[in-house]
């Protein structure tokens, strides 16, 4: 009974193979959910954090450039040369900082925009999902009568 061979069903095979089938379709599809998910959810972080970073230069910004406006028009009151040239430095300095901020915002975007395609990319990675099967064991078993 040792060295008899094993012969399945052609229809027990069939099922077994479709079971299988299913089985790695469903991992697959949960997977593909998972990672969809994941995908939103980072995309929403890094915007949100994107958003903060822009929305707190532009404020920076804005309060610069009313600064520089409200310095400008107020050197053209002073009387004093000393004192027009020295307020001009000052306004030259917020507009440098201006600048700066507006090299800051450009970079930030930069950053934003390479954190989004590293996400991208990888996302990418994890769609290419493959399945193999391979079989571990074999079962045999037999009835044995009660005598």
């Amino acid at each position: 009974m040792e060295n008899e061979s094993l012969t399945i069903s052609d229809n027990t095979i069939f099922t077994l193979r479709n079971a299988i089938e299913s089985q790695e379709n469903d991992i697959l599809i949960s997977n593909a959910e998972r990672n969809s998910k994941f995908f939103d959810d980072e995309l929403d972080k890094l915007e949100s954090w994107a958003d903060d970073l822009k929305s707190s230069i532009k404020m920076e910004l804005k309060e610069l450039d009313r600064e520089i406006k409200y310095r400008k028009t107020e050197s053209k009151r002073i009387l004093n040369l000393e004192d027009k040239i020295r307020e001009q430095r000052e306004i030259k300095e917020l507009e440098k900082k201006r600048n700066a901020l507006r090299l800051n915002l450009f970079q930030a975007q930069d950053e934003i925009d390479e954190r989004k395609e590293s996400l991208i990319t990888s996302i990418e990675a994890k769609l290419k999902q493959r399945v193999s099967t391979f079989d571990l064991f074999l079962f045999r078993w037999f009835l044995v009568e009660d005598k």
